[in-house]
């Protein structure tokens, strides 16, 4: 598992494109796979403004790979990165 980065928090969203195209966007309790432990916390069905406040990039640290969002007031989780859109 890659280390995470905390970040300046800053908005996206998740909208009504990507979860038509993928059905839902599912919210981790932390950056790993379900296969390496990892529980979801929330699926999101509606487009939803998150804000990012954490950061996992990818093994060569290039990428962003997965993001920890913090949704509908105090809630928060890892999301796959590539599901947000910028504001």
């Amino acid at each position: 598992m890659e280390k995470s980065t905390k970040v300046e928090p800053y908005k996206m969203s998740i909208t009504e494109e990507t979860i038509k195209k993928y059905g839902s966007v599912r919210i981790w309790d932390r950056p790993q796979s379900a296969v390496q432990g990892a529980e979801v916390v929330q699926e999101i069905t509606k487009p939803i403004e998150v804000t990012v406040i954490d950061e996992q990039k990818d093994m060569y640290g290039s990428t962003v790979q997965r993001a920890k969002v913090r949704f509908d007031g105090n809630k928060e989780g890892w999301v796959i990165f590539g599901m947000l859109t910028k504001k």
